[in-house]
């Protein structure tokens, strides 16, 4: 590992630690504002902050585990998901499922009334929608991880000056070998070799974002989730 790809690593890992806590360059913490309709003309109000959320109803906090869902009347697998979802609402009593839709050729009431669904509905018409914002927060943590990986390697081989003569010995004869005597393309098990993503992934949908009741982060969920495995994970925000 040259000097500059070390001073590349900790201005990496500098970056992203910046981006994770949603912070200015002047050091001041960003937050987020969104606002939504609900299906029954209520208002709703999201505060994005640093792993947390504040969330109002008609200008008042609600005090409760959150689950924002989000969703799309075209999605397949939404469709099969709702009972579930209708079936946590009714047996949760401290928890608020709001269902979030983006564009959609149907009002929210009609949506609930077709697709048989028991919780709130927002539709989220914002410029930046807030997955997207939920999105890059995501990325964030996961870079502001390998970059922490990524700086830790460099330490390691910094501080260790025999493994450093090792690897170079082996470039002299012509790359690292495996123990079976195969050439190892070294990148594939460096860390510092993982490139850092810009970009957030969009996921499958139905997306889950879990909040306790202070709305800290809890977790996260793609696709098809168990309904036991969130009556697990709210059964222990409970306690």
């Amino acid at each position: 590992m040259s000097f500059i790809q070390r001073i590349l690593a900790v201005c990496s890992l500098c970056l992203y630690a910046l981006l994770i806590t949603n912070c200015s360059s002047d050091g001041t913490k960003q937050s987020f504002e969104h606002s939504f309709q609900a299906d029954d003309s209520s208002s709703y109000a999201i505060t994005l902050n640093d792993e947390s959320i504040l969330l109002k109803r008609n200008g008042s906090k609600v005090d409760s585990v959150v689950l924002l869902v989000f969703l799309a009347d075209e999605c397949q697998a939404c469709q099969g998901y709702y009972e579930h979802l209708n079936h946590l609402q009714a047996n949760q009593a401290n928890l608020q499922i709001l269902g979030i839709f983006g564009q959609t050729s149907k009002d929210l009431q009609t949506l609930k009334k077709d697709l048989g669904i028991d919780f709130t509905l927002l539709q989220d018409t914002s410029k930046t929608p807030l997955l997207d914002n939920l999105l890059a927060q995501k990325q964030a943590r996961a870079n502001a991880l390998l970059a922490a990986q990524n700086q830790e390697s460099n330490s390691a081989d910094m501080d260790s000056s025999d493994n450093a003569a090792t690897a170079s010995s082996q470039a002299d004869n012509g790359g690292i070998h495996s123990e079976k005597g195969e050439k190892v393309d070294s990148s594939s098990t460096d860390p510092s070799s993982q490139s850092l993503e810009s970009t957030p992934l969009k996921p499958d949908l139905p997306y889950f974002v879990l909040y306790d009741d202070k709305q800290h982060f809890y977790q996260d969920y793609e696709g098809i989730v168990p309904e036991e495995i969130f009556s697990s994970d709210i059964a222990q925000l409970a306690n």
